[in-house]
């Protein structure tokens, strides 16, 4: 059951990046708001996750 669950994000991950390589000015406007929200200088964490409304939206979608 765990290795099924795993598999399915992994799909799920990799799904959405070839539609964001797809669709450039969707991965322009979700690299823009991880810039500004985020930064440049550390990674992402899960209390910023509530701020990232547009990857929400790509996460949905």
């Amino acid at each position: 059951m765990l290795v099924v669950g795993m598999d399915t994000s992994d799909t799920a991950v990799e799904w959405t990046m070839s539609e964001l390589i797809r669709h450039p000015r969707a991965m322009k406007k979700l690299q823009k708001e991880l810039e500004e929200v985020v930064g440049m200088n550390r990674m992402a964490e899960e209390s910023d996750l509530d701020k990232l409304n547009y990857l929400d939206m790509v996460v949905k979608e």
